[in-house]
């Protein structure tokens, strides 16, 4: 009991112990704040590259127009793993869109609607949100007395031409012998993918589409969707697929077995993501390294207080202390000063990433200094995400560090004569 006792004591009375404490809880307070923010962005940035992707991309275009037998391959590929949500189909073709008043280039994208509403992530992206609960196919729309097919336009493009639904939008592309082709579309709706690149497109029916590129019954990509997108062993999941269409192939065409793509969504983009990723694990790395300033701190701080509490120690021995009780004596004051600044730190950390963004507007306005313009970050709010890991580590590390800086003067304590102790007294 007088081990508690008097680290808490010397706690108390020593200013330099709270220097110590208020060291490890600014510490935490900006690991947590810095490593929060940064996977609040990686959060963001990995959301808007997979933006419309799929989370395995399997393309087979060394065959002329790609899939031959797409809904049996899909059925096949969906047998690979357990964690396979659904597979959808695509059939893509650059193409001219011709609006009322402009004109640009895009790709058209033909689908299953049924199977990219119910598979993949079309549905979330629809807007007006209305359309999630609304639209089952792309329907026949009349217009100017006759009735042409419906489609699913990119945000890029509602924002830039001031579309809105029941505008047409007329497609020029080439069919398979290159003869020209001219396709006009009702818009049904459009989707917001976070990627403006790939918003500059539009969906219409993957058949419709194959039939106008003469290529009936055919598909260019299957799109794997998993149940965990962000599983750890997503690669090894698009090699085995990669050698199901391998096993396909070398009976249907044994030629092309080696040029079968299996790409997951972060291979798409492998700069970009290795970049946000390898960000994160330095920053991390950097912060770590704060944690062995402040065991030395710790060090540098106990050794002194060994040296002013020689008397205190000699006394204690002498009352029946022992060597091990003398030295928990200041590993307690350690494991004390470094709760402490654990628990300040925790809860600076809270407020301050709970009101980030107001602390940023509030320094955006006293020293007119923007921190995060939404032109150059992409999001017009700090984002943050705050991992459970996080806190259990820094927390976990705290307290080790505070221990470890204050291990060998307790241990130097331990080892004190008492009877030199107290020569002088």
């Amino acid at each position: 009991m007088y081990v508690w006792t008097i680290a808490l004591r010397y706690m108390r009375t020593r200013s330099i112990t709270w220097v110590a404490t208020a060291l490890i809880a600014v510490n935490v307070v900006l690991y947590l704040l810095i490593i929060s923010v940064l996977e609040g962005f990686k959060e963001h940035y990995m959301d808007k590259l997979q933006s419309i992707h799929a989370h395995i991309t399997v393309d087979v275009g060394c065959l002329a127009w790609g899939i031959q037998k797409p809904e049996e391959w899909a059925e096949a590929v969906a047998k690979t793993d357990p964690g396979i949500k659904g597979v959808t189909i695509g059939l893509e073709s650059p193409a001219m869109a011709l609006f009322d008043n402009a004109r640009t280039v895009g790709t058209l994208r033909g689908i299953d609607l049924d199977r990219e509403l119910t598979t993949g992530r079309l549905k979330e992206l629809l807007y007006p949100p209305l359309l999630r609960e609304t639209l089952t196919e792309f329907g026949m729309h009349a217009q100017g007395g006759i009735k042409i097919p419906g489609c699913i336009a990119g945000g890029a493009w509602r924002k830039a031409y001031k579309l809105k639904v029941g505008d047409r939008v007329t497609f020029l592309f080439s069919d398979d012998d290159g003869n020209p082709r001219s396709v006009a579309f009702a818009i049904v709706g459009f989707f917001e993918g976070k990627n403006p690149y790939l918003e500059t497109g539009a969906y219409i029916d993957r058949k419709f589409l194959a039939h106008k590129l003469g290529v009936d019954g055919m598909a260019k990509t299957l799109f794997v969707w998993l149940e965990r997108p962000n599983r750890p062993d997503i690669a090894a999941v698009a090699g085995r697929i990669k050698e199901t269409m391998a096993g396909i192939l070398r009976v249907e065409a044994p030629k092309h077995v080696g040029l079968i793509e299996a790409e997951t969504w972060q291979q798409k983009d492998n700069s970009f993501y290795q970049a946000i990723t390898s960000e994160n694990l330095m920053m991390r790395i950097i912060m770590f390294m704060s944690l062995a300033l402040i065991a030395f701190i710790m060090f540098l701080i106990f050794g002194r207080l060994v040296a002013e509490k020689v008397r205190d120690i000699g006394a204690l021995r002498a009352l029946g202390a022992t060597p091990v009780g003398i030295r928990r004596c200041f590993l307690a004051q350690a494991i004390l000063i470094s709760i402490v600044g654990l628990a300040l730190g925790l809860i600076g950390a809270y407020f301050l990433i709970t009101h980030v963004n107001g602390c940023v507007n509030f320094i955006a306005e006293v020293f007119k200094v923007d921190l995060f313009p939404g032109e150059s970050f992409g999001p017009d709010r700090v984002p943050t995400r705050t991992l459970p890991f996080d806190v259990l580590l820094i927390a976990g590390l705290s307290v080790a560090s505070s221990w470890l800086g204050a291990f060998l003067p307790a241990w130097r304590a331990s080892r004190m004569n008492p009877v030199e102790c107290l020569r002088h007294e």
